[in-house]
């Protein structure tokens, strides 16, 4: 999140990113989900879908999504980015701490 705007980036091994952004302003309090659902099979189309209180801010869709093909060196961060940021958009800032409270993170895979 950056200025209430709600930012989701797909990088596909530097070679593709897929940009998904909110279309609505957020509070730090709300209720933020990211849901990704494949299309079809691995490898094809993904859709992103942003929620705010449930709501739904942004959609876009991802279109080759390739799964379980990740470097061992990179990692999943929440709070800060200790590797390599997602997006070139702040790069330079890494790892920008966030210095707030981070509530409940789930994740889930539907069935």
């Amino acid at each position: 999140m950056k200025d209430g705007v709600l930012h989701y980036e797909f990088n596909q091994f530097e070679v593709l990113r897929t940009k998904v952004q909110s279309k609505a302003s957020c509070r730090p309090a709300d209720k933020v989900e990211v849901e990704s659902k494949l299309v079809a099979k691995v490898g094809g189309p993904m859709d992103i879908t942003l929620k705010v209180n449930g709501e739904v801010v942004g959609q876009g869709q991802v279109p080759t999504a390739i799964s379980l093909h990740f470097t061992t060196n990179e990692s999943f961060d929440i709070g800060s980015d200790t590797s390599s940021p997602v997006s070139l958009d702040y790069f330079d800032q890494a790892p920008f701490p966030f210095n707030g409270t981070i509530g409940t993170t789930k994740i889930t895979y539907p069935k």
